[in-house]
């Protein structure tokens, strides 16, 4: 896609969206939601940002939520395919996949990091299911942390591995927010790279000396 979303996403999800109406709507909505808040963006701004008319928009989602419950099937698909390979105990298949999957968060951060709870109705379907999204992947990331160090690749003493999850998480889900304003002339995906850069910053205590030479090769290569 060569729109208004290309740089704002990284490649594979862009690959994602075709040039088809409902594609440009789930495009551009994600862009807008990730940039602004859920709650701040109205649909005549998505309409804006995809080129077409908001009654256009009105035909393929009833309802903002709507946008969010496509979101999400399309988190749960990229998700599940970038993580086919997840009991893998290679290491460069273990750093490339934590690499990838932190794309994917970064992509569809405003899932993580909204409160949807002063956002939608109590009685919305929409707000147990992008729960259990977030809790989902506060799992995963601890999981995928301590399916390194089963394979070499961390070290970690009792208690650290859910302190070091938590940090990871908050960086996850606040890094953009705060990285805009503090660099506010920066692109994006130079701000993704320094967060996931400061992620390893909180790991590289934990790795170990085979594990650091990869995330640093990966790093290098952007």
């Amino acid at each position: 896609m060569t729109d208004a979303t290309s740089g704002l996403l990284t490649p594979g999800t862009l690959d994602l969206f075709s040039q088809k109406t409902r594609d440009k709507i789930l495009a551009a909505s994600l862009v807008l939601f990730n940039q602004r808040g859920f709650g701040a963006v109205t649909t005549a701004g998505i309409a804006e940002q995809a080129g077409i008319l908001e009654g256009t928009l009105w035909y393929h989602f009833r309802a903002k939520k709507d946008i969010l419950s496509a979101h999400i099937v399309l988190l749960q698909t990229v998700f599940a395919k970038e993580n086919t390979q997840a009991d893998s105990g290679d290491p460069e298949t273990i750093v490339n996949g934590i690499f990838r999957s932190y794309d994917v968060i970064w992509d569809f951060r405003y899932l993580l990091r909204d409160d949807f709870n002063t956002l939608l109705n109590p009685e919305d379907e929409v707000l147990v299911t992008v729960q259990g999204v977030n809790d989902f992947l506060d799992q995963w990331t601890e999981g995928r942390m301590l399916h390194a160090a089963d394979h070499g690749l961390l070290s970690f003493g009792k208690d650290d591995s859910g302190a070091v999850a938590e940090i990871i998480l908050v960086l996850g889900r606040y890094w953009m927010d705060f990285s805009h304003k503090k660099y506010p002339a920066a692109e994006g995906v130079a701000l993704r790279h320094k967060g996931l850069s400061h992620i390893f910053t909180v790991l590289r205590p934990y790795l170990s000396t085979p594990a650091a030479e990869l995330i640093e090769q990966r790093l290098r290569r952007g």
